[in-house]
């Protein structure tokens, strides 16, 4: 037989154990997160690519070709073919960038439209010969001007070189990269043009990023946006500060000792000299979600020892199927939100689902205790449970050290409250 004083002790490690047999369904309500997510991605997807997706300006350059003679190991002299690819001196990117929110099913997906200008500064394709060790421009077999976007889609007119409706670029397939752009290319080398001052606009559609790649000896960027909730990205740090009211106005200012210069086969590499900004939907509220199913078990059991403690200092009879359904109730309530925050944003289904919980087990309870005291405890309890979670979701640096306080605190006062339980008999 059981001992009077040791059962408490039994049913309180009997609910530890159910405490942890109901964080099995959370890997279900996880993968139904990430189910929607998924779907949400697809969306997003969909309304890019007929659009314009993260678009990165890749160039200007000029790439020429050339041929070079060389003796071979049986004497002959053999013709080898090379090409070159030459970044600007300096380059200027400056404009402004249009944005709207484009809604489709549940989710809203940020496009927008640039008003570009690029200046860029070359050497001279004689200088450019001199380099490559060359007589003067005449050894190039070609030479052009060229440059790239990460979605040829998201073009919207032609463009002309200089304002001059006689200088304008066009898609040139024998261009072949790694990963596929789709370059645009004029024909320099023999045309009167000035390399020294060379300009057009850019009217590109696109979503979500814009980018640049800082190949230039001198890099200045400056973009003008009307989007206010802008995160910066990439290797460099613009000068306008992130946490600033105001993020219309973007301004990078790069230098480097040389520019950086490569070929068609390793372009993909000037990746690592990227920069740029990010419209950012503030509403994601998937991760939100997310980082509260965490929470999950000190939900469940601090609940649990809430009834736990009420049970045996008010006498109350609560069975093993009242804490399951309580900690399921709990369990749902996350399903709750993430049903709610699809159509209603983050914080408006929080407050729906949290209430709903709180009402649901607040007149359960009351139901079992008929104690309007001991039910308004477990409303008090539950209500700032789910106060201090919506707080810690908020938070982003500090959320550790909140919530590291927070739980000891809590372990501070189940520590006293527990003194008033009998788990053993008292030595005469």
């Amino acid at each position: 037989m059981i001992k009077e004083n040791q059962k408490p002790m039994i049913k309180g490690l009997i609910i530890a154990v159910l405490s942890l047999m109901l964080l099995i369904t959370l890997p279900f309500i996880t993968s139904l997160i990430s189910e929607r997510e998924v779907f949400q991605e697809e969306v997003t997807s969909e309304v890019t690519s007929k659009w314009g997706k993260d678009q990165t300006i890749i160039g200007p350059f000029i790439l020429v070709e050339y041929t070079t003679n060389y003796i071979a190991e049986d004497g002959k002299t053999m013709r080898q073919r090379h090409s070159y690819l030459q970044a600007p001196t300096n380059q200027d990117f400056t404009g402004d960038i249009k944005t709207q929110i484009k809604k489709r099913s549940l989710y809203e997906v940020t496009l927008y439209n640039t008003n570009l200008n690029i200046k860029a500064s070359f050497p001279t394709l004689d200088e450019l010969a001199t380099k490559l060790n060359l007589i003067d421009k005449e050894s190039f077999n070609s030479a052009k001007l060229i440059f790239s976007v990460s979605d040829s889609k998201g073009f919207i007119q032609e463009i002309f070189i200089n304002k001059d409706p006689k200088q304008f670029f066009e898609q040139d397939r024998s261009l072949i990269a790694t990963p596929a752009y789709n370059f645009l290319s004029y024909d320099i080398l023999d045309k009167d043009i000035n390399l020294g001052e060379i300009s057009f606009p850019i009217l590109l559609k696109g979503s979500t990023e814009l980018n640049f790649l800082a190949t230039a000896k001198q890099t200045n960027v400056n973009i003008k946006s009307d989007y206010k909730d802008i995160k910066y990205i990439g290797n460099y740090l613009p000068e306008t500060d992130e946490k600033e009211i105001s993020n219309e106005n973007s301004k990078w200012t790069i230098y480097q000792s040389i520019p950086i210069n490569s070929n068609l086969e390793t372009i993909h590499q000037l990746q690592d000299y990227s920069f740029g900004m990010k419209f950012i939907q503030m509403n994601d509220f998937y991760s939100k979600v997310n980082r509260a199913t965490k929470y999950a078990l000190l939900f469940i059991g601090l609940t649990f020892a809430t009834f736990f403690f009420m049970e045996n200092i008010k006498n109350l009879a609560i069975n093993l199927l009242h804490y399951t359904l309580v900690g399921l109730a709990l369990c749902i309530n996350f399903i709750l939100l993430l049903s709610f925050a699809e159509y209603l944003g983050f914080t408006i289904a929080y407050a729906i689902s949290a209430s709903a919980t709180i009402l649901l087990i607040t007149s359960f309870i009351y139901g079992l205790s008929k104690n309007k005291r001991i039910a308004m405890t477990i409303f008090g309890l539950l209500a700032a449970l789910y106060a201090f979670l919506f707080f810690l979701l908020q938070l982003k640096e500090a959320a550790l050290i909140v919530g590291s306080l927070g739980l000891f605190t809590i372990l501070a006062i189940l520590m006293y409250f527990s003194r008033r339980i009998k788990f053993s008999s008292e030595k005469e």
